[in-house]
């Protein structure tokens, strides 16, 4: 409906289309149709399935299921090994994070500075995240056995260790789940390096040449300029390692695999065995909803930031 004081041409013009831009909208929506369908296929389908599933129980990875009502949810909450669980991921994925964004924005930071061998420096940041996750983890597993282990022949080489009493690293739950929070934040801060060092390379040197005119010092450019600019950027890696975080499976799996006892599991790897160990598909399914919940309240909070940052 056209407004008051509207020209009637520029309604026409605005209303009614031509062939040629309807041509091109089917044109687009056929573009978009096998990309709607991959998302259906790989992402609504699965997410309905596993919601439907967490309502089921008996038979075999779900086949064979019968109609369970809330059991399973009931069961849940009265699941301590879930609430272990899940108070490691929430404690993984915050601390984990939060080295990851302070460390890849160092080394962004770093990498932009005009030096020589610069280009060796940007290759070696990101060398961590061209290693595969799960070989990550086993390396670091043999660098870490207590019998022969790199880091523990290097103690006992430096004095610092008795042979007879070696430190049994991954034996300990605070020594393992301190190295695992390690062991991300050194995997991870690769990719925010990356795409925090892509979002200083879209900040224009005049900018800073204003700034150095106007007699800001180095930290009043960081805080006043450079971080208030990379905001949408450091947004929107935060939404992506939290989402990762929260998903781990392959790392903690790997490495130290919910031990020692069940001290670094977390809810990946707690599904991963109700599902593959016990075949109980009905609970996998539960808490894996539960995951999937946990997840979209994290990527709605973090939506908000993102508009009222005024990202559109």
């Amino acid at each position: 409906m056209a407004t008051i004081g509207t020209p009637l041409a520029q309604v026409e013009k605005s209303e009614v289309r031509g062939p040629l831009e309807r041509r091109e909208e089917r044109l687009a929506w056929l573009m978009l149709l096998p990309v709607l369908l991959a998302l259906l296929a790989l992402g609504v389908y699965p997410a309905l399935s596993t919601l439907w599933f967490s309502f089921q129980q008996g038979g075999s990875f779900g086949m064979g299921t019968t109609n369970a009502g809330w059991a399973n949810y009931v069961r849940l909450f009265h699941d301590e090994q879930f609430w272990s669980a899940l108070r490691f991921s929430l404690l993984y994925s915050l601390i984990t994070v939060a080295g990851q964004m302070i460390c890849g924005t160092a080394l962004a930071l770093f990498a932009n500075r005009r030096f020589a061998g610069r280009w060796l420096a940007r290759a070696a940041i990101l060398f961590p995240w061209a290693i595969p996750t799960a070989t990550n983890s086993v390396i670091w597993a043999y660098m870490f056995n207590d019998q022969y282990g790199l880091i523990n022949s290097l103690l006992e080489h430096l004095g610092l260790m008795n042979p007879a009493h070696p430190t049994v690293w991954l034996g300990s739950p605070q020594l393992a789940t301190v190295l695992i929070y390690v062991l991300a934040v050194w995997k991870a801060n690769s990719l925010v390096a990356l795409l925090v060092l892509a979002g200083l390379q879209s900040i224009s040197d005049e900018i800073y040449e204003a700034a150095r005119v106007d007699g800001a010092s180095r930290w009043q450019i960081l805080w006043r300029i450079t971080l208030p600019l990379l905001s949408p950027v450091l947004l929107v890696t935060l939404i992506l390692r939290t989402i990762e975080s929260l998903q781990a499976f392959d790392l903690i799996s790997a490495f130290t695999n919910g031990g020692p006892g069940n001290a670094t599991q977390n809810l990946g790897l707690y599904i991963y065995l109700q599902i593959q160990q016990f075949g109980d598909f009905g609970y996998g399914s539960t808490l894996a909803t539960v995951l999937m919940a946990i997840t979209l309240v994290f990527i709605v909070l973090y939506m908000r930031m993102l508009a009222r940052s005024g990202m559109r």
